[in-house]
């Protein structure tokens, strides 16, 4: 049976939050953004591993971070993924008290988002069939719009979510509105994306060879002809951008589980879903 494995982007530098320390890293409700993100992925049943894509100088810090906080070790015994260069695996528990487990491994980011995802791509177990993409620095994506979304994109080769826009769009050159665009057709993108993997690997060779650059995958498969599917997204499927997010973040956990966060790693967010 062809596997899901998951590529996740956390390479940026996030220059909009401001500050030293990249966005991922930062810490949302007593939890680094990154590993909130990390422990909904982690409880998909559906995933046989993670690649977690990350700058460079920050592969050893990410490794104590996430010891510290999904009790990771070195993956061994039955199930281990293999990989074109016998680069190691780990493996990461979703939360403290629960059993789900998953592989993750480490990629070194590019100096963009798509050679980064271009590098993860390359490192991809031979058993993989399908690939989902998801920023690093969203954590609040639900379980439910994980499998919706790998549902459609089984079904069309390529899927991603996406939000219909509720508010008039204007396309403005030189600081002077130039059209009004039909807000029946304007839709928000997000992640995850889900891809087969023959396709995903495709769209980002004829990115290369023509240069291409893009900071959405889907558009790489859109520029083959082939058609990308839309499943509905979330509203608070946010991606933690500006201190502005990282602060509605903390409003929206607080929200779900008062004082007690552990309620929202109990059945917030993440809900618990097994996938």
């Amino acid at each position: 049976m062809e596997k899901f494995f998951a590529i996740i982007p956390a390479a940026g530098r996030g220059v909009r939050m401001g500050g030293n320390q990249p966005k991922q890293f930062l810490d949302l409700h007593g939890k680094p953004i990154l590993v909130r993100t990390l422990e909904t992925f982690c409880r998909m049943e559906l995933l046989a591993g993670i690649l977690l894509v990350l700058p460079e100088p920050f592969v050893r810090d990410t490794r104590s971070l996430l010891q510290a906080h999904m009790g990771m070790e070195p993956a061994g015994g039955q199930g281990v993924p293999s990989s074109p260069d016998q680069a190691p695996w780990f493996g990461i528990e979703c939360a403290a008290g629960e059993k789900a487990q998953k592989f993750v491994r480490f990629v070194a980011g590019g100096v963009e988002r798509q050679h980064s995802v271009s590098n993860a791509l390359g490192q991809l177990p031979a058993d993989c069939g399908w690939v989902v993409i998801h920023d690093g620095v969203r954590p609040f994506a639900s379980p439910d719009l994980i499998r919706r979304t790998c549902d459609l994109g089984m079904a069309s080769g390529a899927a991603i979510a996406a939000l219909p826009s509720t508010d008039t769009v204007k396309r403005v050159e030189n600081g002077a509105v130039i059209e009004t665009l039909a807000r029946e057709s304007i839709w928000f993108v997000q992640t995850p994306q889900v891809f087969r993997r023959g396709l995903i690997l495709r769209a980002y060779e004829e990115a290369g060879r023509q240069g291409w650059i893009g900071t959405d995958d889907a558009s790489f498969v859109e520029r083959l002809g082939h058609p990308v599917a839309v499943a509905p997204g979330e509203r608070s499927n946010i991606k933690v951008t500006t201190p502005e997010d990282l602060e509605w973040g903390e409003s929206y956990l607080k929200r779900l589980c008062g004082s007690d966060i552990s309620s929202a790693e109990r059945g917030g967010h993440a809900s618990g879903l097994r996938l």
